[in-house]
C-alpha cells in the first residue's frame, strides 16, 4: 500500500534560482580583466563598455576587438566567459524558500540545459548542494536532451520512484522560459509554475503561445511558491 503523497519540486536554474544576468556580469568582468591586462587598460572601463554593447544588442566580444583594433580570437573570450568560476549568489527569498521546503520534507531537484562544466560551477557557486542531492541534479548537455524533450524529466521520475518505491509522488516544475520549460511537465501531468520576469531576465517571456507551453500557475516572487506546494 502506498504511503502518504510526497512532493518533488524540480527547479530550472538560470533566471529561476538566480538571475542569469548576474552570471553574464561575472563573466564580462573576467573577460575585461583579461583584455585589460593585454591592452594595458583599466578593466572596469572595458567591463562598462561590454555591458553597454550587450544592452544595445551587439556582439560585445566582437565589438571589443573592433574598438581596440585587436584580433584576439572570439573563442578565447567565450572560453573565459563560459568556464570562469562565477560570482553569483542566491537571493534571500530563494534561500528561505529552499530551506523551508527541505524542512517540510519536500524532495528538491534541478533540471537545466547547458554546458555541464558551466552549469556545475553555477550550482557550486550558489551552494545548491545544501538543498539538492547530486543525483537529483540533471544537466542536459546534449542538445537532443534539451527541454522540452522528456528525457531529463523521465530520468528524474525514475530516480525518485527507485528511491521511494512504495510512496506516491507528486511532481512540480518551476521555471521561467515560456518557450521550453513547461511543455514536458505539462504533458507528464506535473504542476508547472512560472516565475515571472521582473525585468531582468536574459530571455524575455511570451505568454502568447500554445496552451501546452503555458504554465499552470504563475508567481511574481519565488516566496509565493510556498503557497502552491
Amino acid at each position: 500500500m502506498l504511503s502518504m503523497c510526497k512532493k518533488v519540486v524540480c527547479f530550472d536554474l538560470d533566471d529561476t534560482l538566480y538571475k542569469e544576468i548576474d552570471f553574464l556580469k561575472s563573466g564580462y568582468k573576467k573577460v575585461a580583466e583579461l583584455a585589460g591586462k593585454r591592452l594595458g587598460l583599466d578593466a572596469w572601463s572595458i567591463y562598462d563598455q561590454l555591458l553597454l554593447w550587450y544592452h544595445n544588442g551587439e556582439n560585445a566580444f566582437a565589438r571589443l576587438n573592433d574598438e581596440y583594433g585587436i584580433d584576439n580570437p572570439i573563442e578565447d573570450y567565450l572560453n573565459v566567459y563560459r568556464y570562469h568560476h562565477p560570482a553569483i549568489e542566491l537571493s534571500k527569498e530563494t534561500w528561505t524558500v529552499l530551506t523551508k521546503l527541505k524542512e517540510e520534507g519536500v524532495i528538491l531537484a534541478i533540471i537545466t540545459d547547458g554546458r555541464e562544466i558551466t552549469q556545475k560551477q553555477k550550482i557550486e557557486a550558489l551552494g545548491l548542494s545544501e538543498w539538492v542531492a547530486n543525483d537529483l541534479i540533471i544537466i542536459n548537455e546534449a542538445k537532443e536532451h534539451f527541454k522540452p524533450n522528456h528525457w531529463s524529466f523521465d530520468r528524474l521520475m525514475l530516480s525518485c520512484y527507485e528511491q521511494l518505491p512504495d510512496t506516491e509522488l507528486s511532481f512540480y516544475y518551476v521555471g521561467d522560459n515560456t518557450e521550453k520549460d513547461f511543455i514536458a511537465p505539462n504533458e507528464l501531468g506535473w504542476m508547472s509554475v512560472c516565475l515571472l520576469d521582473d525585468g531582468q531576465n536574459v530571455h524575455k517571456q511570451n505568454f502568447n503561445v500554445e496552451n501546452i507551453k503555458l504554465p499552470k500557475k504563475s508567481i511574481s516572487n519565488i516566496s509565493e511558491l510556498i503557497d502552491i506546494i
